[in-house]
């Protein structure tokens, strides 16, 4: 929400242990609506039968980045678009795509300059899709709304806009936080593919639950309640298009609804929209339940699992390690993985490591860091390999490793 597309602490320490862990269930809140959540299922709209889509339609969600605002930047495209692959029935939808002209303006423009980029969207989202769109059929939601990250992020958990709205469903700060998303020096976990689609499904259904409205619900989660209840309050009886004909939304508003339903058209029926197929096995994911700190980059190396693997599942992180014991954090890995994890953790030679978190001050150097808390400057670069040693950044956070004094 917010446009498409982290901050600093004060020193943090923290004992950060390599151990051993017990596998555990999904955490609370992962498989059921969060704390805040909707105590009762939102019907969806009452315009056409949910009948599921073709084969591959679980698994739809659009690209790199969120769509050109406004209607300019989708040309639409040179002559009919033929159904692909043969596919001429009919489709249906649980949310109703009206047949506005603009809607139908985007899906060419997609098809016609931005073929690719649906593809890599819908590709990405395959590591997601099982999970969200279960929340989304668990409250009763409309189905397309699982494809919601695809206009706001390009299903990429990373995303950051530049007004700070951040992860799959581009939550901002203030957003986030009253739907119990945690955010410090360890974890903004707007980048928790899980706990963001809870999140940004109860905000959805509130918004459904103040407007009586799915068009108006996500109008509202672009523009915020407030400023879209303002609009309403000043034309009385106006829904969505009408609002938008008159000109009175926000501009990026009056796009991003059509925007999303023009990508939710392609989506649910991506074979006959000529796009790739993928007939593996959609990924799954395991839940390990941490009592211990783990540094990611060393678990890769001693379970031989893939580090992308371990950081894919876990981009709520800050830094490449779990969080304290008292976080109750769930290592999210993938099922195929899990196996190979679990012994890793369970070795007794893990190493164990110390850390503090050091903010960046005025006039601070990587070779005073070291000095200060006797260390190489060579271990603090190893365990923050991004850093600019010439060009630190005040604000900017540092893994400093303390390493346990010799025994005589």
């Amino acid at each position: 929400m917010g446009r498409h597309l982290l901050r600093r602490e004060a020193l943090v320490p923290a004992l950060l242990l390599l151990a051993a862990g017990a596998w555990g269930q999904v955490p609370p809140g992962l498989l059921s609506p969060a704390a805040t959540g909707d105590p009762s299922p939102v019907a969806p709209s009452a315009v056409a039968t949910p009948v599921p889509p073709d084969a591959a339609s679980a698994a739809a969600v659009p690209a790199d980045g969120p769509l050109a605002s406004a209607e300019g930047p989708l040309a639409p495209a040179e002559g009919p678009l033929a159904p692909a692959q043969g596919i001429e029935a009919a489709e249906f939808y649980s949310l109703a795509i009206p047949d506005e002209d603009i809607i139908g303006r985007y899906v060419d423009g997609l098809l016609a300059g931005r073929r690719d980029w649906l593809q890599a969207v819908r590709d990405r989202s395959l590591r997601y899709r099982a999970y969200i769109a279960k929340a989304i059929s668990d409250r009763g939601m409309p189905k397309e709304l699982e494809y919601l990250p695809a206009v706001e992020s390009g299903f990429q958990p990373r995303a950051m806009s530049p007004v700070g709205a951040a992860g799959l469903w581009q939550l901002m700060r203030n957003t986030a936080s009253p739907y119990g998303l945690r955010m410090d020096v360890w974890v903004d976990e707007r980048r928790d593919a899980w706990r963001a689609t809870e999140a940004s499904l109860d905000k959805l259904a509130e918004n459904y639950r103040i407007f009586g409205d799915w068009y108006l619900a996500l109008a509202a989660y672009n523009c915020g309640v407030g400023r879209l209840s303002g609009i309403i309050r000043r034309n009385p009886g106006s829904d969505f298009w009408a609002l938008r004909r008159k000109g009175v939304l926000p501009r990026e508003t009056a796009a991003f609804v059509p925007q999303f339903l023009a990508l939710s058209r392609i989506l649910s029926y991506p074979g006959r929209y000529g796009l790739d197929l993928d007939w593996d096995a959609v990924p799954t994911w395991d839940f390990l339940a941490l009592d211990r700190c783990i540094d990611l980059r060393i678990l890769s190396r001693v379970s031989g699992v893939p580090l992308d693997a371990l950081l894919s599942g876990n981009p709520e992180l800050n830094f490449p390690i779990t969080p304290p014991a008292s976080y109750g954090y769930h290592l999210k890995v993938p099922t195929q993985y899990a196996e190979d994890v679990t012994k890793a953790i369970a070795e007794a030679t893990m190493p164990m490591l110390q850390f503090l978190v050091h903010v960046v001050v005025e006039g601070d150097t990587l070779s005073g860091m070291a000095q200060a808390y006797r260390v190489s400057v060579d271990l603090i670069q190893e365990f923050n390999p991004r850093i600019a040693p010439r060009t630190l950044r005040i604000g900017s956070k540092v893994l400093i490793p303390v390493l346990p004094a010799r025994s005589s």
